[in-house]
């Protein structure tokens, strides 16, 4: 009878495999799901205990492998910066039930599930061993703790690894990871996870998708080391999702492999949002203004280049009553395409004449590429970019080269060759003024590259407006940051402070003006 059953559950794996498969085609930056069921399971995770840390992991793997065939699961795990429970189950036009006790969705679900991987709580990286070893053993990720209620009725999951003892250290979980199944993953794909901090979001995505979890330093001897034979075996234009220990080291670590970083190590429904439609209905661009002899102001609100802000935060300021008032850029990810596509066609079919999706740092990804050794590899990756900037009709890319860097000349020319479409690139130096790349490509220095409030915003334009004459119009371009309360009512407040002299424009507007007064076409491409 047991074998019976065996081969019964074996059988309707494989019903399910090719009932419901993740796309993933070679030119696409990332995968695609199934479309989601109409009607989620939806549940709340939140961590208050020890047992409720446990079972963030142990239903961030129900989600990425149920989601797997087809996205039913939704998951709330928001804070003060969430967008609220129900907000993108109803943006997106999808129902949804709760059920009275989560756990009811592990018997609901119990025949998608083949057993169970025990992690080792004495080794807590062996937690990102068992999320990559997750899909290929179509197991749950379970805590010790969780152990005899698993196994007992009415579930009954098997042991199917148990990876407590078998490290002896962080580096041994990560050179196993390295020798024993690396060769054999999608190199096209590495995620960056703290194991203890990243209990759920990104990680019912990395359990969906399979791929090689990791935790490594690049500012540390032994983990730089194996960080490098990671970067250095990916496949040509290989992206790292998640996020660093450390952003400048990891973003400059990888960008010297030709690896961008997409950033969403909190992103927590990817599973759900690549499985939407990827048909995005552009809002067109409202006509320029005149140019004039004024000082005219662009604002942009920055780190849309994480796809956590775009899901979470960005969301929740999406619905600030002033935005709208005034003209502003927003930064998102082109990668949005592929992990967010009914998300980036909610924002384009909510948007005003006032806002302005542009393209966070630095195209398709984060990366320096003033740091890009293989120019060829470059190129590719901006090639990729004018493709994922073009569908979601994104026109200005903000150029990231660490937080304070210029574009070296060399790069700029790159993008100019390479992203025909572009209006224009701005660029962290502050206050380094205008360059024309290939003479044709403006690349415009931040007069305040990530101003942290209303009174740094009015100083850098002061600072910037000093000197006019009023006889020549003049650029200046205000990049703000998220985190610390600024908001479409920041910009407002800031635009009302200024004088007549001043005209306040969208990121793309701002970049033809510019175009404009130096004799180039104002709608290249």
């Amino acid at each position: 009878m047991s074998r019976l059953i065996t081969i019964c559950l074996s059988c309707y794996f494989l019903i399910m495999t090719a009932k419901g498969q993740i796309k993933w085609p070679a030119d696409q930056l990332l995968p695609s799901f199934q479309t989601p069921a109409q009607v989620q399971d939806f549940i709340v995770l939140r961590q208050r205990s020890a047992y409720a840390a446990a079972e963030m992991y142990l239903f961030a793997s129900l989600k990425g492998t149920v989601n797997r065939s087809k996205p039913r699961i939704f998951s709330y795990e928001g804070d003060a910066n969430g967008e609220g429970p129900y907000t993108w189950l109803q943006s997106l036009g999808l129902n949804w039930q709760e059920p009275i006790d989560k756990w009811d969705l592990i018997t609901k679900y119990r025949n998608e599930i083949a057993g169970l991987i025990v992690y080792d709580t004495a080794q807590s990286h062996t937690i990102n061993l068992a999320t990559m070893l997750a899909k290929s053993k179509n197991a749950l990720i379970v805590s010790p703790i969780l152990l005899e209620k698993l196994t007992a009725p009415p579930y009954n999951f098997k042991i199917l690894t148990d990876l407590r003892g078998k490290f002896d250290s962080k580096l041994a979980v990560y050179q196993s990871m390295y020798n024993d199944y690396w060769p054999n993953l999608d190199h096209r794909l590495l995620i960056g996870l703290h194991p203890d901090r990243q209990k759920a979001a990104l990680r019912e995505y990395a359990v969906a998708v399979g791929a090689a979890v990791i935790w490594l330093d690049p500012k540390v001897d032994g983990e730089s080391q194996l960080l490098d034979k990671f970067l250095s075996t990916m496949s040509a234009g290989g992206k790292f999702m998640g996020w660093w220990p450390q952003e400048a080291p990891g973003v400059e670590r990888a960008s010297k492999y030709g690896i961008a970083t997409i950033a969403s190590d909190w992103s927590s429904n990817l599973t759900l949002h690549s499985g939407t439609s990827r048909k995005i209905t552009i809002k067109p661009s409202p006509p320029k203004p005149k140019l004039e002899n004024k000082i005219y102001v662009a604002f942009i609100l920055s780190d849309g280049d994480n796809l956590q802000f775009t899901e979470h935060l960005m969301r929740k300021l999406w619905q600030n009553p002033d935005r709208g008032a005034v003209p502003m850029g927003w930064t998102v990810s082109p990668a949005m395409l592929d992990a967010m596509p009914g998300a980036l066609n909610f924002y384009w079919n909510t948007a005003s004449d006032n806002d302005n999706l542009i393209s966070g740092p630095s195209g398709y990804g984060y990366t320096y590429p003033n740091t890009w050794k293989d120019e060829n590899l470059l190129k590719k990756f901006v090639a990729k970019t004018e493709d994922y900037n073009q569908r979601p009709g994104l026109r200005v890319i903000t150029i990231w080269n660490t937080i304070t860097g210029g574009i070296n000349a060399n790069v700029g020319k790159v993008y100019a060759r390479e992203a025909k479409s572009l209006l224009g690139l701005t660029a962290q130096n502050t206050g380094g003024g205008l360059s024309i790349y290939d003479n044709s490509l403006p690349g415009m220095a931040l007069s305040c590259n990530y101003c942290t409030s209303e009174k740094a915003m009015n100083d850098h334009i002061a600072r910037a407006s000093a000197g006019w004459d009023r006889n020549s119009s003049r650029f200046i371009i205000i990049q703000a940051q998220p985190w610390t309360g600024i908001s479409p009512t920041s910009f407002k407040n800031v635009a009302n402070s200024l004088g007549e002299e001043y005209i306040v424009v969208r990121p793309d507007h701002i970049f033809q003006l510019i175009r404009e007064k130096n004799g180039l076409p104002i709608n290249p491409g």
